[in-house]
Parts: C-alpha cells; structure tokens; sequence
C-alpha cells in the first residue's frame, strides 16, 4: 500500500513561461558588471561560467561538487573566469541578487489544476518534495511553491543545497525515506527526468512514475502526461 508521494519540482510542478534561466544569467551577470565595475565585455566570461555550470548540473559528481551551492559557483565565478577579488560586502550582494533574481520573473505551475491535485493528494498520503537546485536555493524556491499555494501541500522539503547532493544520487532518495520512515516499497517518486526522477527512484527501490507532460514518446511505464491523470495510475498500478 502506497502511503507516500515524493516529487520532484522543476519542470513537474513548476517550469519556466514568462522567462528563461538564460535570461535570468543575463540579469545576473549585468548586476556583476555593474556592481563591480568591470568591463562591458566580462558578460562573454560570465555567461561562459553559465553554461558550464549548466553542464555541471548535468553531471553529478565529486568533481562537480562546486556547483551545489551559489556562494560556490560565485566563487569559482570570480576566481576561474573573471580573475578577480570580491570584497565580503560586494560578495554578499552579488549573491543574495544571484539567488533572489527569479522573483523578479518567476516560473508558473507546470498546469493550472497542479494546486487542487496536490491538495487531494495531501489528505491521502505524505508529500515529500525532492528538488535538484541551481542558481537558486530552497529557501528562495520555497517562497515561490508559497505564492503559488502548493507549500503547504508537502510535509518534508529535501533540497540539494541543504544536503549536499543532487538526483540521482542514491543518498537524495534515502534521507527522504528516512523523513518519512517507511519502507521503500510504500513510497512512489514522480518526475518528469528519466534519469534523474524515474529511473534515479528505480534504482534505490521506490515506486517511480514519470511526468511525460509534452513528450512524444514516452520510454517507460508507469506514466502520467497530465496531473489529472494521477490519481488514477496510482490507483492503476500501486493499489
């Protein structure tokens, strides 16, 4: 019997519409220009940084490890890229903008019905958010999940930057079983990533379901393409 939900956030509750991370960096890196006064053409080194940050994020490792926190990557920003020195006031603003920029232009639930579906759900079993994080950390995304009324909805938040570690990695899985203490087999992931949601669950030993949301084909079973279907996969498969 299926007693807990843990799911992932981007891209399965929430997702970028009015803006893209892309054009967040671009943001970011004009506050760095100017705060620090640096040369117009520092945004080319910057937006370098970005996009291997991005990869980073792609490839979980201890090599990449630097990129789990932003006080870190700023860091490696200004050391590795911009060969520069950051006073401790300068660093504090750059990074509380760094962090506290996708306020400005939030992303939106992924459906409009996610709210009311993740409510029903609440009273029926536990929720548990699993979220990788970037730029942004669970403390800032929180006040997103907020505005967007779905909060409330979840018992236990497991954030990389608070632990330390990133989906897929075995250890994300296993503190939100310890939050929730039950046995792996009572508790079912969902997510839109095959390889970090799915198949990352799989592996430990939960339940998985995959958010196909827009996918034209669809590798594995089970799978939901709208949140309306929900309820009833879980009823289908897990009962």
């Amino acid at each position: 019997m299926i007693k807990a939900l843990t799911i992932d956030l981007w891209e399965t509750i929430i997702k970028d519409v009015d803006a893209t991370e892309k054009d967040r960096d671009v943001k970011r890196a004009h506050y760095i220009i100017e705060k620090l006064g640096l040369k117009s053409n520092a945004t080319e080194q910057i937006m370098n940084f970005f996009k291997d940050l991005n990869e980073a994020f792609k490839h979980p490792s201890k090599e990449n490890y630097w990129s789990i926190l932003p006080e870190n990557q700023l860091k490696k920003l200004f050391k590795e890229y911009l060969h520069i020195s950051v006073n401790e006031k300068e660093f504090k603003d750059i990074l509380d903008y760094y962090e506290n920029v996708i306020l400005e232009v939030p992303p939106k639930l992924t459906e409009e019905i996610v709210k009311e579906v993740l409510q029903k759900l609440s009273n029926v079993y536990t929720l548990v958010l699993i979220s990788n994080t970037g730029r942004s950390p669970g403390r800032v995304l929180l006040k997103i999940m907020e505005t967007y009324g779905v909060k409330d909805c979840f018992k236990y938040f497991v954030f990389s930057d608070e632990i330390g570690a990133r989906k897929p990695d075995p250890v994300v899985f296993e503190i939100a079983q310890n939050l929730l203490n039950l046995p792996k087999n009572e508790i079912v992931h969902i997510g839109d990533s095959l390889n970090l949601d799915f198949l990352g669950a799989k592996n430990y030993g939960f339940n998985a379901i995959l958010y196909a949301n827009g996918m034209d084909v669809i590798p594995v079973e089970p799978f939901i393409r709208s949140f309306s279907e929900l309820d009833e996969v879980l009823n289908e498969k897990f009962s």
